[in-house]
């Protein structure tokens, strides 16, 4: 039996070639526009799924989103519902989000957007800028959320000879990086102990701004926020009014609740803070671990094999 595989995501498409060799399916390219008449008899959809999609899908078995968050069952309660398995790329990402959090981190310690101000303007001046710089060695990093992203970070926090904690909704093995995963009961001391707090947590109904300003007023004062999962995990309003505040050394965000980024949002404007455009996965390796994760579920499919990162629709992770 033949099955029909339908790619709708740009994600990984410049190794979708990697899926040329498989015998068994028959695999389409569409556009998101070109859905509504491409999905009728799939069998396997390779993208984000939607209500509409899965009303004119009635064939369809198994959904491989191209990212590892799926924030978007929550949306789609039909899909919880239903027998569909879902499955996500859990395990492509650790690298490049991690090297983008450490990434932000270096550049307020040793405040590379002020000295690129400086550059901008041709002006010199170390005074208050040498006599602020910080080193990483030592600090504390609180991960929030430990799962293949969350190692990514505290791999490479752990090379700078970093500290670290670590809380998570689920009972993990801290294992090499740490003795011990806190659960999410003890997000609190994480926060007051840490340095540097790290948000790698999923986006679920339950992290829906987890970080309000309780959760902020905890934070040390000179403490750094770096969010790289999701947004909308963070309260916006609550970390720029903290920040306007002069409380926090600085806030490194790669995403936010509304993507893009209203040109009027205040947000923009928020002191001490660096913000990425959703770059922090973005690599052409992790682009090739996306398909190769995808392909390796393609031959388990095929052969009636348990699939890699089968997502709990209820949880949403």
């Amino acid at each position: 039996m033949t099955l029909k595989v339908l790619l709708c995501s740009g994600e990984g498409e410049d190794f979708y070639h990697l899926l040329d060799d498989l015998e068994g399916f028959e695999i389409e390219r569409c556009q998101p526009s070109e859905l509504a008449e491409r999905a009728a008899d799939i069998d396997i959809y390779y993208g984000h799924p939607t209500v509409e999609m899965l009303e004119i899908a009635p064939k369809l078995k198994w959904i491989q989103s191209p990212s590892a968050g799926v924030e978007f069952v929550a949306r789609i309660p039909e899909l919880v519902a239903s027998d569909i398995i879902l499955t996500n790329t859990r395990g492509a990402h650790g690298s490049s989000i991690g090297e983008h959090a450490i990434a932000l981190l270096l550049a307020m310690t040793r405040h590379i957007p002020a000295s690129l101000e400086q550059q901008n303007r041709k002006h010199w001046e170390r005074g208050r800028l040498y006599r602020t710089a910080r080193e990483v060695n030592g600090l504390t990093m609180g991960i929030i959320g430990f799962g293949a992203i969350g190692r990514g970070i505290a791999q490479r926090a752990k090379a700078l000879e970093m500290n670290l904690l670590a809380v998570d909704a689920q009972a993990v093995n801290g294992d090499p990086w740490l003795d011990e995963v806190w659960p999410v009961s003890r997000l609190d001391d994480l926060l007051t102990q840490s340095d540097v707090v790290v948000v790698a947590c999923p986006l679920t109904p339950e992290t829906h701004h987890l970080i309000g300003a309780e959760q902020l007023a905890l934070m040390k004062d000179d403490a750094y926020l770096i969010v790289v999962s999701r947004g909308g995990i963070v309260e916006e309003g609550a970390l720029l009014e903290t920040l306007r505040s002069g409380r926090l050394a600085g806030a490194g965000i790669d995403v936010v609740e509304q993507e893009p980024l209203p040109a009027d949002d205040p947000f923009w404007d928020a002191p001490r803070m660096i913000l990425t455009p959703h770059l922090a996965g973005a690599s052409a390796p992790k682009e090739r671990r996306v398909v190769e994760i995808f392909r390796e579920n393609l031959i388990r499919y095929k052969n009636g094999d348990p699939l890699l990162n089968e997502v709990d629709k209820a949880r949403g992770y």
